[in-house]
């Protein structure tokens, strides 16, 4: 059963949230190799919103010690950080397959 990773982190500034989810998004194969899908969104201009599907739950618990890892990298940008998890109930998707929207 496919699991997703909601994350909402408000970052100190808008420069450090303009500075960290370029590094995200370059790192991401470092930091969840096993993720199938990621999406960030901002919500604020100071705080995003990031999607991670893995295909099981057992992917998704292998790299939590990675998670784990980014967050602690980031940490001295970030003013609070939150998550959500659970099982994949439904995913549509008409976007093109990409890195840049």
């Amino acid at each position: 059963m496919r699991v997703g990773i909601c994350a909402v982190l408000e970052f100190q500034s808008e420069e450090d949230m303009e500075t960290e989810l370029p590094k995200f998004a370059k790192g991401r194969d470092y930091y969840f190799p096993k993720a199938e899908f990621v999406a960030d969104i901002n919500t604020g201009p100071t705080s995003s919103l990031t999607l991670i599907i893995y295909a099981s739950e057992e992917d998704a618990e292998l790299e939590s010690n990675a998670r784990r890892k980014y967050i602690d990298s980031v940490r001295h940008h970030v003013r609070d950080v939150f998550s959500y998890e659970g099982s994949l109930k439904y995913l549509f998707n008409r976007l093109p397959i990409g890195d840049h929207l």
